[in-house]
């Protein structure tokens, strides 16, 4: 019988005779809760703003290495 779930849900044509009924049951709906999905959203948020700031503190270095000699002190 999961056979028969599985060729009606994904859409296969089944021979005669073989899976001739609908499925008793729909099909699996996941769902996500909102805790699950906020902390999720945060943590890739954390982690894109750390390496972000990693990449802008290398350009930012060779920037200054770069202009330091342009630099004139008064």
């Amino acid at each position: 019988m999961s056979d028969c779930l599985i060729k009606a849900f994904s859409g296969c044509a089944c021979p005669p005779g073989e899976c001739a009924q609908k499925p008793v049951t729909p099909a699996p709906v996941t769902f996500i809760s909102w805790w699950t999905q906020a902390i999720t959203c945060l943590t890739f948020g954390f982690l894109a703003a750390i390496v972000t700031a990693a990449w802008m503190e290398t350009q930012f270095k060779n920037q200054d290495l770069n202009h330091q000699e342009q630099v004139s002190w008064k």
